[in-house]
């Protein structure tokens, strides 16, 4: 019979790790990102580079359309330059921003 709680025990652990991992995935997608606009990548400013994986470049957008939150005319905004997204000079994105960084990025 020891065994058996003992089993069970550890199922009813393993479920409510699941259940909990889960939770914080969903959670993690609903951030609210107060500040959200359409702007094209006016100049890129290299940092110099350190050779870390975390170096940063900031990128300068120009306000196009502001689709939610207070958004100033011109942005600047550091991102990793190794990061998951790739900017180019040019070009017009949808950025989604909280407290000054970066919450999501997309070419529009």
């Amino acid at each position: 019979m020891s065994n058996a709680k003992e089993k069970g025990m550890a199922y009813l652990i393993m479920s409510l790790l699941i259940s909990v991992m889960s939770f914080a995935t969903v959670t993690i997608k609903q951030v609210d990102c107060p500040q959200q606009f359409e702007g094209r990548v006016q100049e890129i400013i290299e940092s110099i580079d350190t050779g870390s994986a975390f170096d940063t470049h900031t990128v300068v957008f120009k306000n196009l359309s502001t689709l939610k939150g207070d958004v100033r005319d011109q942005v600047a905004i550091e991102m990793l330059e190794n990061g998951p997204f790739e900017i180019e000079r040019g070009l017009d994105y949808r950025i989604q921003v909280k407290n000054g960084r970066l919450c999501w990025i997309e070419k529009i």
